[in-house]
């Protein structure tokens, strides 16, 4: 990861926060602040894998099998508490717009099925794939957000 000085200052007035994934946490901390994320399509460095990588890649079919297991089981929605946790004492960090957004993000994940779809859908949450989005809409629906 590289971030430029106002990344730097935004985590460092965050201070230390326990999370799951340290990158995925500076995602949401920094586009939250209104930041953009650029992504290199040319990585100078190789994605390094071993068995005790809490999330691998997801190319292949049995990483994809593996993240559905992982969802099913409650996993991401205890890693979103996790997350939800973190931010809770750096919502002043947070534009106004996307306070709201994790209002209703927030609100949602414990709302009956009906003010749950409703409440996610004008929330403007979404994945960054056609896949990962299917699973948002899976996730939702079988409360495992």
């Amino acid at each position: 990861m590289v971030f430029n000085r106002c990344a730097r200052e935004l985590l460092m007035a965050a201070g230390n926060v326990s999370v799951i994934s340290h990158d995925w946490w500076f995602y949401i901390l920094a586009t939250g602040h209104g930041g953009q994320v650029h992504y290199d399509p040319r990585p100078a460095i190789d994605y390094r894998q071993h068995g005790n990588n809490l999330i691998g890649s997801n190319t292949g079919i049995l990483d994809r099998i593996f993240r559905i297991r992982l969802m099913l089981s409650g996993h991401f929605h205890q890693w979103n508490d996790v997350n939800l946790r973190a931010l809770a004492p750096q919502i002043e960090l947070l534009t106004q717009s996307n306070r709201v957004i994790l209002e209703r993000f927030s609100k949602a994940r414990a709302a009956s099925l009906p003010v749950r779809i409703k409440t996610m859908l004008r929330s403007g949450v979404y994945r960054q794939t056609l896949m990962g989005n299917l699973g948002l809409v899976a996730a939702i629906l079988l409360r495992k957000v």
